[in-house]
Order: C-alpha cells, then sequence, then structure tokens
C-alpha cells in the first residue's frame, strides 16, 4: 500500500579459541523494504528515525546494522523487480533479518518463500490485493502463498498492526500473522505506521535476537 507522510597486521593477543568476544561480533544486518510511493525513503515513515537511532544508540549499534536504499520501481512495488533488487543489489542472505512496511511486508515475505533469512519484521502486512489495482498489477497475489516455506527460512516471524490502519484492515492484519504463525504486536490506536518514531520495532528485534 502506499504509504506517504503527510507528508585492521599486527601481532596482538587474540582471545582463546571458542570464546566470543561481544564487542568483535559482526553486528545483524536489517535491510528495509519501504513501503509504496515511499521515494527518497530516509523521509518517509519511521525509515529515517530507524538508520539515526541504529547509529546513535550504542547498545543497538554495536548489535545491528542497517540497509536503507531507494528502491526501483518506487511506485509500482512490482515482484519481478523488488525481489531480484533485495537478493542481488541488497544481497539479503540468511543472517539478515527484513523489515517490510505496507507492500514492503508483502515483498519480504514473499522474499522469505523462496530465500532463507534469519528472520522477518513484517509491519501492517496483508495477503491479499484488497480490492485495488495497483496492489493486484505489483504481481504478490497472482498464486496462494506458501506459508510452510516462509516459516522454514526463517528463525522467528514479527507482525505489528495497527487496529486503527485505515488502509490495512485489522482482520487481514490478523490473519496474516496467523498464518505466518508469527508473534503479532498490535497497537490499539495504531494506523500504517506512518509515525517517525517506532521503539517497539527494535525492542522486538533485540529480544528475538538475543538467544
Amino acid at each position: 500500500m502506499q504509504s506517504t507522510m503527510s507528508t585492521g597486521g599486527c601481532n596482538t593477543p587474540q582471545p582463546s579459541a571458542g570464546v566470543a568476544d561481544a564487542s568483535q561480533r559482526t553486528p545483524t544486518r536489517l535491510v528495509l523494504l519501504p513501503g509504496m510511493g515511499c521515494t527518497p525513503v530516509r523521509s518517509a515513515n519511521f525509515y529515517g528515525w530507524l538508520e539515526r537511532t541504529i547509529e546513535t544508540d550504542e547498545r543497538w549499534k554495536r548489535k545491528f546494522s542497517l540497509t536503507l536504499r531507494d528502491f526501483p520501481d518506487p511506485h509500482r512495488c512490482r515482484e519481478s523487480i523488488w525481489i531480484p533488487f533485495v537478493r542481488d543489489e541488497l544481497k539479503a542472505d540468511e543472517n539478515s533479518i527484513l523489515i517490510g512496511h505496507s507492500s514492503g511486508a508483502v515483498a519480504c515475505a514473499r522474499y522469505a518463500e523462496k530465500y532463507k533469512v534469519k528472520g522477518i519484521c513484517v509491519v501492517a502486512g496483508y495477503d491479499d490485493d484488497l480490492g485495488d489495482a495497483a496492489e493486484k498489477a505489483s504481481g504478490y497475489f497472482d498464486r496462494a502463498w506458501d506459508y510452510d516455506k516462509i516459516r522454514e527460512n526463517t528463525e522467528f516471524r514479527v507482525c505489528f498492526a495497527g487496529v486503527k490502519d485505515h488502509l490495512v484492515p485489522i482482520e487481514v492484519q490478523r490473519r496474516f500473522a496467523k498464518n505466518l504463525e508469527a508473534k503479532l504486536v498490535e497497537f490499539p490506536k495504531g494506523g500504517h505506521f506512518f509515525s517517525p518514531t517506532f521503539e517497539e520495532l527494535m525492542v522486538e528485534i533485540e529480544s528475538a535476537t538475543s538467544s
């Protein structure tokens, strides 16, 4: 759905084998898939806030990095363009966590249907075209969902849903979360996540990756 805002060679001592130094661990990579029409991404919704927060919060900066890029075909979000872009340009792999918002939420779930990723965060997600011509033309809804494959290809799944979302009915978001067997985080007064702050997202990602 459209989501615009009202918008290191020296000889140094090494740790003993098998002992992990937390300060030297490679941060887990987060890859953000934006909503339809969200370009430039850094000025849309919570995306720029998320990038700034990870860069400035020392705890999160040690643990995570964020790939935030403008997507091709931003106003049509076609699967035939977006999935190869995430795979070939953004290099999302089994160590990546995909964060998808709106149309990007649909894309991240379809990506996980084909490729292994660490986890997916579905923000305002949906599993049908909602009767919208642009959504129908995107290609994501031309076939049934393989939820078994999505679950097999992910270690965790979290869905975020706004009860007051005027673009995606809460019943659709709940159904998608149930079919994904995802943890569902609902916001009773929340809408389509146009707000520039979204602390709950990082709290859930940190919780899911803490074990």
